[in-house]
């Protein structure tokens, strides 16, 4: 059997002395537990420095690892937003055993493995960056329409 890099990433929010909002992402392995005073199983991410050191993470954050890379060595991760081909935009998800891309209207996605061949860059994320996936042709579209004055 291959070997292969099994992790994840998920996102902790916490609040400096400052008062100020902080968010970093935490990378290692998934574990759904509960920890004294939860009042059930939380999402956590485990990272291993010097032993096990959990931190509790967005469940709704957590994205595995997909295994590639983008084309400046990147790793690809679900819910990532990338670019490829002829400045297509999509979101990676995890779909009936395989990692894909959903871009724009089209109700097929592709298999990330099928994109390789392309010229992937990650973009961001649909958390932190989700102005990424507006779709731009409706307001290209309207400000034209202003330029020649039609309403």
């Amino acid at each position: 059997m291959a070997e292969r890099e099994i992790k994840y990433r998920g996102l902790k929010t916490f609040q400096i002395f400052s008062g100020e909002i902080k968010q970093v992402w935490i990378y290692g392995f998934y574990l759904k537990r509960g920890t004294y005073g939860d009042p059930g199983p939380q999402a956590h991410i485990f990272v291993y420095e010097n032993g096990y050191e959990g931190y509790r993470v967005d469940a709704k954050t957590i994205g595995q690892f997909t295994g590639f890379l983008d084309n400046t060595g990147n790793e690809i991760y679900e819910d990532d937003i990338i670019s490829f081909g002829d400045n297509k935009i999509g979101v990676v998800d995890f779909f009936k055993g395989a990692f894909v891309v959903r871009s724009g209207k089209e109700k097929i996605p592709k298999l990330l493995s099928d994109l390789q061949k392309w010229q992937l860059k990650v973009l961001g994320n649909r958390f932190e960056n989700p102005e990424l996936l507006v779709d731009n042709s409706k307001s290209k579209s309207t400000l034209n329409k202003k330029k020649r004055g039609v309403k």
